[in-house]
């Protein structure tokens, strides 16, 4: 019990892996705690584990609903004039859950996982002359089946890597996580050519039920490293990515701010400078 609690609090390295160095600090920090202490807070991690993994599902379909609706909407001249509806919406979808009890470090998961549902559903229903998409249902009745954690990592594979997975008996989340290594959609990760650092947030083990990305620290940071941050990552962006139309969604939900930087990045120096 008391290991599982201090590997829960230690510190993690560059690379999100766990930083042994503090390992007898840890200790040393345990050892001064009293019993029923450790006791409770162990069965605090437990409950609340229990919890989301049982109610995890309703909340994939609520956060199902709510992608639906705000897909749907579009900038006008109101309110809305740069879609700020949906991009408000969606940012407090997430916090919404984080408030009602959901881990920070279990939601991206959970609302990735939600989009690729609404992706299968669209699949389904897309009219190629013969009815539904059978194949499409297939695949969707098969997702259905796995855990959550399972369904995000399907949702980041190619539909060569899903029939893979759909080749097995009974798949584990490791299992499914080795198919994502070999068919990410991001062909980046397969190439291999930076690493990325969210590829240590997909680590999951077999028999966890709920979503398990370790939620990392944020450190401070200053206008200049974030805008060499920006440019660091625009540099990297393919531009075939137009035909994707999930990371479009993805972008538009930053549009105004895009074209603010965009703006900001055209104007001459001396445009800039107040007095």
């Amino acid at each position: 019990m008391t290991t599982d609690l201090i590997t829960t609090f230690t510190p993690k390295d560059k690379e999100g892996d766990t930083d042994f160095r503090y390992e007898s600090d840890l200790q040393n920090i345990f050892d001064t705690m009293r019993p029923e202490v450790l006791i409770g807070l162990q069965e605090f991690k437990h409950k609340t584990t229990q919890l989301e993994i049982k109610y995890g599902s309703l909340a994939l379909e609520f956060a199902l609903n709510w992608i639906k609706y705000t897909d749907q909407l579009y900038a006008d001249d109101t309110f809305n004039k740069y879609n700020f509806k949906a991009k408000s919406l969606n940012k407090y979808l997430g916090e919404g859950l984080k408030v009602i009890g959901f881990k920070p470090k279990n939601i991206y998961k959970l609302i990735a996982a939600a989009r690729f549902h609404k992706r299968l559903q669209e699949d389904i229903t897309k009219d190629y002359g013969f009815g539904l998409n059978e194949h499409a249902k297939e695949v969707y009745e098969f997702v259905l089946t796995l855990p959550i954690s399972s369904q995000y990592l399907l949702g980041g594979m190619t539909d060569e890597g899903i029939t893979k997975a759909m080749e097995y008996e009974d798949i584990t989340v490791r299992e499914i996580e080795k198919l994502k290594q070999k068919y990410p959609i991001n062909t980046e990760e397969r190439r291999g050519r930076r690493k990325n650092p969210l590829t240590q947030l997909e680590r999951v083990s077999d028999n966890e039920e709920a979503i398990t990305i370790e939620s990392t620290e944020v450190k401070e940071v200053t206008q200049e490293s974030i805008a060499r941050d920006i440019v660091s990552l625009a540099k990297q962006i393919n531009r075939e990515v137009w035909k994707d139309q999930e990371i479009i969604s993805i972008l538009k939900e930053a549009q105004s701010e895009l074209w603010n930087i965009a703006h900001i990045a055209a104007q001459p120096t001396k445009e800039l400078t107040t007095n």
